[in-house]
C-alpha cells in the first residue's frame, strides 16, 4: 500500500492542501479562496471559522478524490500566513471576532507611541523585529482590549493561524505553535526561544494564554477527523517553510517568494545577523537541537498588485494573462508604480505611504501599467537585495518560488533588475513542500541530510540588460511618495 504526506498551506488569499507521495512528489491539491474583509481604511480581517471550514474541506475532499484512507497518510505538515492573529473560546472553539491579518494597520499609532517611549531598541534586540503593526503583539493587544471581559477571559486562547488550525485538528488536545511563527509575534526572545516576560509586559498581555513553542519537526499530536488517526509532525510559518522547501540549508543560501507579498530570506547559519538596514533577524528553522537563523526582507505587495489589476482595474481575467499583455507594452514607457497599498515594508518601514503611479501620459496603455507593475515588484526586491549586501552578505544567485515564479517574463525582468542569477525549481510551491519536509522529518520517515537531493532546477534566468536607469527613476518616485 502506498503512503503519502499532506501539507496544509493556509495563505493570505486561499487555503489549500497538497498531496505528496513518499518521495515528496506533488500528486494533487485542493485550493479554496478565503474571503478578505476591509471594515475600515487600514483594517484587514478574515473569518477564522471560514479558514478552518475550508481547511477541513480541502483535506477531506482531497482524500476522497484520491480514494485514500487516513492510515495511508504518514503525517500532516502545516504552514500558514504569519503574524495574522486570532482569539477563540477553548470551550466552544468559536473565534473572538475576526482574525486580524498581517497586512492590517490599525495599531500604527500604538506602535508609534511605543517608539516615542524609546523601547524599540529593546524589542529589536530581543526579537529581531521592529515596532510595526505588521507583527502580532500589537494586534493581540487590540483584540484583548477591544472585547468585553465576559468575552475575553481565562477561557480565551490566542494564537497565530497555525495554532488555531492545530487546535481544531486535534479537537482541542494540543495548544501549540512553532519557533518560526512565535518569532513573528514580537513576544519571542530569539536567543532563548522562549516567550519573553518583559515583552509580554510591554504589550500589556500578562494575563492572556499563549501556546507551547515547539520545533518545526516535532510531535504536534494527531487528528482523527478524517476516518482514522493521522500524525501531525511539521509546522512552520510560510516563508520559513519556503526557505526549507527550497533546501536553503547552508549559510548564505537565499530564496525569494512571490505570493501576496514578497519575502526574501537569507540563511545566516547559527548566528543572529543584526541588520543595519532595517531588515529582520528571525528564526529560519529548528531541527532537533540545531537552530538556524535568518535575515528577512518583507514586501507587503507583490502578487497582490497583479490581483488588484485583475479584480479592481479589470485589466485581465486571470493572472497568467498579465505575462502576454506585458510583453506588448512600450519598452520605453516611463511609468513607475509604487505599490504601497498597505504602507512600505523593508527596508523603509513606513506604514503611512500610499500607493501611486508616476509618469502617466496620454499614450499610457493598460499594457504599460502591467509591465510597470512587474517592474515595481522587481525594484522592491532590489531594495531588499541592496540592504542585504550592505549588511555584509554576498549574493550571486537567488531561488524563487510562489505563484509569480510561473511568469517567465517576470523571471527575466527580475534577473535583469537584480543582476544576479535567478533559479526557479521544478516545484515552485516550495511553501507546501517545506511543510511536507518538516512532517517527513518529524514523523521519522526521512532524515534531514536526505533532502537536498530532492531539489531540482526547472529554469535558470540570467541577466541580459541593465535596469539601472529605470531603477534610479523608481527611487526618485519612491522618495517623492515617502516625503509627501
Amino acid at each position: 500500500m502506498e503512503n503519502y504526506f499532506l501539507a496544509i498551506d493556509q495563505g493570505t488569499t486561499s487555503t489549500r492542501t497538497v498531496l505528496y507521495d513518499s518521495n515528496f512528489t506533488a500528486l494533487d491539491q485542493n485550493q479554496i479562496e478565503i474571503t478578505q474583509y476591509y471594515p475600515k481604511p487600514g483594517y484587514v480581517e478574515q473569518d477564522a471559522q471560514e479558514i478552518w471550514d475550508k481547511t477541513f474541506l480541502t483535506i477531506s475532499s482531497l482524500l476522497e478524490k484520491n480514494g485514500l484512507e487516513a492510515s495511508q497518510v504518514i503525517s500532516i505538515g502545516i504552514t500558514n500566513q504569519r503574524e495574522t492573529i486570532v482569539g477563540w473560546d477553548q470551550k466552544t472553539g468559536k473565534p473572538i471576532g475576526n482574525a486580524i491579518v498581517w497586512q492590517d494597520k490599525r495599531t500604527t499609532n500604538y506602535c508609534k507611541t511605543l517608539q516615542n517611549q524609546g523601547v524599540e531598541k529593546e524589542v529589536i534586540e530581543k526579537t529581531g523585529l521592529l515596532l510595526d503593526p505588521y507583527f502580532s503583539a500589537s494586534k493581540l493587544r487590540w483584540i484583548n482590549n477591544h472585547f468585553k471581559e465576559e468575552i475575553v477571559n481565562k477561557n480565551t486562547l490566542f494564537g497565530t493561524i497555525d495554532t488555531f488550525l492545530l487546535w481544531k485538528l486535534t479537537e482541542g488536545a494540543v495548544y501549540a505553535t512553532d519557533v518560526t511563527n512565535a518569532a513573528r509575534t514580537s513576544l519571542l526572545n530569539i536567543s532563548t526561544l522562549e516567550w519573553d516576560q518583559d515583552l509580554i509586559k510591554l504589550f500589556e498581555l500578562e494575563k492572556i494564554n499563549l501556546p507551547e513553542i515547539k520545533k518545526n519537526a516535532d510531535h504536534f499530536g494527531s487528528t482523527t477527523l478524517f476516518g482514522g488517526k493521522i500524525k501531525i509532525s511539521g509546522m512552520a510559518g510560510d516563508q520559513q517553510a519556503a526557505l526549507f522547501g527550497q533546501t536553503c540549508f547552508e549559510a548564505g543560501d537565499i530564496k525569494s517568494t512571490y505570493g501576496t507579498g514578497c519575502f526574501l530570506i537569507l540563511n545566516t547559519g547559527n548566528q543572529i545577523l543584526r541588520s543595519q538596514n532595517k531588515l529582520l533577524s528571525t528564526i529560519g528553522y529548528k531541527i532537533d537541537q540545531e537552530v538556524v537563523y535568518a535575515l528577512e526582507g518583507s514586501i507587503f505587495v507583490a502578487g497582490a498588485l497583479i490581483q488588484w489589476l485583475r479584480d479592481k482595474m479589470k485589466f485581465f481575467l486571470s493572472a497568467p494573462e498579465s505575462e502576454a499583455l506585458a510583453k506588448t507594452a512600450n519598452g520605453n514607457s516611463e511609468i513607475i508604480i509604487i505599490p504601497s497599498f498597505t504602507g512600505l515594508g523593508a527596508p523603509f518601514w513606513n506604514p503611512d505611504v500610499k500607493g501611486s503611479i508616476h509618469g502617466i501620459s496620454l499614450d499610457t496603455t493598460q499594457q504599460d501599467i502591467i509591465l510597470a507593475s512587474l517592474e515595481a515588484i522587481a525594484f522592491q526586491s532590489k531594495d531588499l537585495l541592496e540592504a542585504i549586501r550592505q549588511d555584509g552578505a554576498e549574493i550571486n544567485s537567488i531561488k524563487i518560488d510562489g505563484g509569480m515564479a510561473n511568469n517567465d517574463f517576470f523571471g527575466q525582468i527580475l534577473t535583469d533588475v537584480l543582476n544576479v542569477s535567478v533559479q526557479r525549481p521544478k516545484n515552485i510551491e516550495s511553501t507546501a513542500l517545506g511543510a511536507a519536509f518538516f512532517a517527513g522529518i518529524g514523523s521519522g520517515y526521512v532524515k534531514f541530510n536526505e533532502l537536498p537531493d530532492i531539489w531540482k532546477a526547472d529554469k535558470i534566468f540570467s541577466p541580459e540588460k541593465s535596469y539601472d536607469a529605470k531603477y534610479s527613476s523608481y527611487l526618485q518616485a519612491l522618495n517623492t511618495s515617502i516625503n509627501k
